[in-house]
């Protein structure tokens, strides 16, 4: 079952070199935005939690730490849990988080290609806005290629501004980047697919 039409989503993956600027984006977002907003950063377990705390200083959207069935409400930013993939599935009309989505790759949990690839089966392409930001490795790049291909607006942050330029140099060499921008392009980004 596909998410209603109207719904729309931003995906934000990132590991080395993320927390930072995915401060800085969700900061830059205004009072009130109505967009919701997943996270994948890699981190261990025992650190998500305050990184939730730390991004809930920055808005004042609702930021929480993923769950099993947990509702994708309007304007809320959900921080896959450290050790948990994170995908989606609709229930009762609702998009949901489900965690115990099918992992293409374990090399990093939760993964930035597992959530993105998810995504893309239940949302229209048009809806999605996937942005992946400084890290080591290639996570989250085959994710990048497959929501461009269908029709999805990709940003990959541009390697001036990245402290590791692995993941989205990578997607960018895969053909997995509508755009490549500095963080404050991005979060203008941000703001415009709100509206």
């Amino acid at each position: 079952m596909k998410a209603p039409k109207n719904a729309k989503i931003i995906l934000i993956g990132a590991s080395t070199g993320g927390p930072g600027v995915i401060e800085k984006l969700i900061s830059a977002l205004p009072e009130h935005f109505s967009v919701p907003i997943c996270i994948v950063q890699h981190f261990p377990s025992e650190l998500t939690h305050s990184f939730v705390s730390r991004l809930q200083t920055c808005t004042s959207n609702k930021v929480v730490e993923s769950s099993e069935g947990l509702i994708l409400e309007e304007g809320s930013i959900v921080v896959a849990r450290g050790g948990m993939h994170i995908g989606f599935q609709m229930k009762n009309c609702c998009v949901v988080i489900t965690q115990g989505c099918e992992a293409i790759r374990n090399d990093f949990i939760p993964s930035v290609d597992v959530m993105m690839l998810s995504a893309a089966e239940i949302y229209e392409p048009s809806s999605i806005l996937a942005i992946l930001l400084s890290g080591i490795g290639d996570d989250g790049a085959e994710g990048m290629v497959k929501i461009k291909s269908l029709g999805g607006f990709t940003i990959c942050q541009d390697e001036k501004s990245s402290a590791v330029f692995g993941m989205p140099g990578r997607a960018i060499e895969r053909g997995g980047a509508s755009s490549v921008l500095p963080v404050d392009e991005v979060a203008e980004m941000m703001v415009r697919f709100g509206k």
